[in-house]
Parts: structure tokens; sequence; C-alpha cells
């Protein structure tokens, strides 16, 4: 599977109840397909706000929650 202008959506659900998001474009991904598990289209929620990366990346340091840091290109090789 070809994926064109593909983005990862980064989200944080905060105290107040709201759901934060940033997409992050990712450009051209190829996928084999034993590595996909699901992919759909996520309805949007009145509950749920985007926000550039950096103000993301603000509440999240604000929040005190540990970063979980995942590299797709290098985490997934044998």
């Amino acid at each position: 599977m070809v994926l064109e202008d593909a983005s990862e959506r980064k989200m944080h659900r905060h105290s107040d109840g709201v759901t934060y998001y940033a997409d992050v474009p990712l450009g051209v991904y190829v996928i084999r397909g034993d590595s996909i598990v699901l992919m759909g289209q996520v309805s949007s929620d009145e509950q749920m706000k985007e926000l550039q990366m950096p103000e993301l990346d603000e509440i999240m340091e604000a929040s005190n929650l540990e970063k979980l840091e995942w590299d797709f290109d290098k985490d997934l090789l044998a």
C-alpha cells in the first residue's frame, strides 16, 4: 500500500476533558501488507481541539507526563 500525504496524529487527553491533537506530516509511505493492523477514518469530535505541534508539546510538558518517543523507521528494524 502506498500512502500519499500521510500524517501522524499526536494526541493528548487533558484533565479539562478536551483532547488536544496535532498532525505531523510524513509525506509518502510504502507499507507492506503484514504491517497493517487497523486503518480507518476518525470522526471529528467536539471535545477535540487542533493545535500546532509546539503548542501541544507545551501542554504535554505542563501536565508533567512522560513523553513517549517512538520512531517508526528505527524501532521496526530487525
